[in-house]
């Protein structure tokens, strides 16, 4: 049975988020308590590093199918403008839409990360959450997830594509498909976790501001917003801190890339 258009971009999305997802995810413990500030925790038994792993799988496929299908909607009404500068448009749209339902899962997602009292597990995180900051508090970072994601997809996609095509025009024949995908993704990955672990960082503090007085020796910052952030940060921490987690989340997303884009571009190849 032959799916059509729309259902192959969603599979393929699914598939390709969930396999780098799961394959992944201990760097992305890792990230998480760097930007927050508690590497001393790094030296915990493997199943630490899985903490929220469940949670973050669980939302990939309600964000990918709502992130891809509104990708495939926006791309169809570009046809005419070059490949890079479809993906680059429908991946900002899917951004935006999709974060709705994508925030509520990285919040759990990152407060099962640090692994303080009371929130040892998915049922008691989301539980504290609900008595503490109520339906609110699973969409903190909901603007900082927003200016993360839409640079973060759209230089992914973007990029991914535009090194691809270069490498296709260079190389031109010999070189197969699945090579290009694997040198295009790695390269896409770390471009864009370069550039947007600042926001990345702001918005993992956002997330789990609540639980600073815990993890870390210092009071519940109480940000107001990424601009507060930001320059609360800067003159706390110094501005390299924003970069805290950049080599952890570089080495995450270049793998990241070669695994998402593999499966991706092999699912809508069929």
């Amino acid at each position: 049975m032959k799916l059509t258009p729309l259902a192959t971009e969603v599979l393929a999305g699914c598939m390709g988020g969930g396999a780098k997802t799961l394959a992944l995810y201990p760097l992305d413990t890792i990230t998480t308590l760097r930007e927050v500030g508690v590497a001393k925790q790094l030296r915990q038994p493997i199943a630490r590093y899985y903490a929220g792993c469940g949670v973050a799988l669980l939302g990939v496929l309600p964000y990918a199918v709502i992130f891809h299908t509104a990708f495939w909607l926006c791309e169809s009404l570009l046809l005419a403008a070059p490949a890079y500068a479809r993906q680059i448009c429908a991946a900002t749209c899917g951004s935006i839409a999709a974060a709705l339902v994508g925030v509520p899962f990285e919040c759990i997602k990152h407060r099962l990360q640090l692994n303080v009292v009371g929130f040892e597990t998915p049922r008691k995180a989301l539980a504290a959450t609900l008595r503490h900051e109520g339906v609110r508090g699973l969409y903190s970072g909901l603007s900082s997830t927003l200016a993360r994601n839409i640079p973060y997809n759209a230089l992914h996609f973007g990029a991914f594509r535009i090194v691809s095509d270069f490498l296709r025009r260079v190389l031109y024949m010999g070189v197969s498909s699945r090579t290009l995908d694997v040198i295009a993704g790695a390269v896409a990955g770390v471009i864009t976790a370069f550039l947007t672990t600042p926001i990345d960082l702001i918005n993992t503090r956002l997330q789990t501001q609540m639980l600073n007085a815990t993890v870390v020796d210092r009071t519940a910052s109480n940000f107001t917003g990424i601009a507060d952030a930001f320059l609360r940060i800067v003159k706390e921490e110094g501005a390299g801190s924003l970069m805290n987690g950049a080599n952890a989340r570089m080495a995450q997303y270049a793998h990241s890339g070669i695994i998402f884009f593999l499966i991706y571009e092999a699912v809508k190849r069929q």
